[in-house]
């Protein structure tokens, strides 16, 4: 089963979303014959430099947010994320870019393929979306910086050279636009969005119960129709 994710690392439901995927995975009968490919989704595609401001003003001045919403956003996103162990740092975050960030997730996939790790939870590319999502929402660490990519990479054993060739390449950029495009162009609006062999959708973050359910739906529907 092939099970395609647009995300963005700047979104906590899609940190989240990864998390609660990769932990249903874990326990799935099949997980070794399910292969997860992330795609590149911006929240704010303008967005070139990171920014002097707290998240929280990001929100009011961009999201039309009134301060108490972005004050239950960001509690009820704490009280999910202490029940499993993260930490969300709202208050330290740096409003940063994410090209830079989705870059190495698509150089973590092509590793997997180098080395057939396609397959189940434990990919490098899952882990360095989480690895990440990790970095910008409980370390505070600006993700558009090349030397906080490559201590991210290193964390989970990938080559600094490569980083660094892949943020300095035109074709790994065009590659992650062109997935964003491609989002765009399906309609997405609401991240993370899984597409369950391209014909089964669902969109918004899921708890890890859910995400059984539909791994269990999905591998159903794929059987059927293989």
């Amino acid at each position: 089963m092939h099970i395609d994710v647009w995300a963005d690392i700047a979104c906590p439901w899609s940190y989240l979303g990864i998390r609660h995927l990769r932990q249903a995975l874990r326990e799935f009968p099949q997980r070794d014959e399910v292969e997860v490919l992330l795609h590149a989704y911006f929240l704010d595609p303008e967005l070139s430099e990171p920014l002097d401001i707290s998240r929280a003003d990001y929100l009011l001045q961009t999201e039309g947010m009134t301060a108490q919403k972005v004050i239950d956003h960001e509690e009820r996103l704490r009280s999910l994320g202490r029940s499993e162990g993260v930490d969300f740092d709202f208050a330290r975050v740096v409003v940063a870019p994410t090209a830079n960030a989705h870059r190495t997730v698509s150089l973590a996939h092509e590793i997997d393929l180098e080395a057939d790790t396609v397959m189940g939870p434990e990919t490098t590319q899952l882990r360095m979306f989480e690895t990440l999502g990790r970095a910008y929402f409980e370390m505070g660490l600006n993700v558009a910086d090349p030397e906080v990519l490559i201590g991210c990479g290193q964390d989970i054993g990938m080559d600094p050279r490569r980083i660094l060739e892949a943020l300095s390449s035109r074709e790994w950029a065009s590659q992650v636009f062109s997935d964003y495009q491609i989002g765009v162009q399906m309609g997405i609006d609401l991240i993370p969005t899984y597409l369950f062999d391209r014909a089964f959708v669902v969109q918004d973050h899921q708890p890890v119960t859910a995400m059984r359910n539909i791994l269990a739906t999905a591998w159903e529907q794929s059987s059927k129709e293989h």
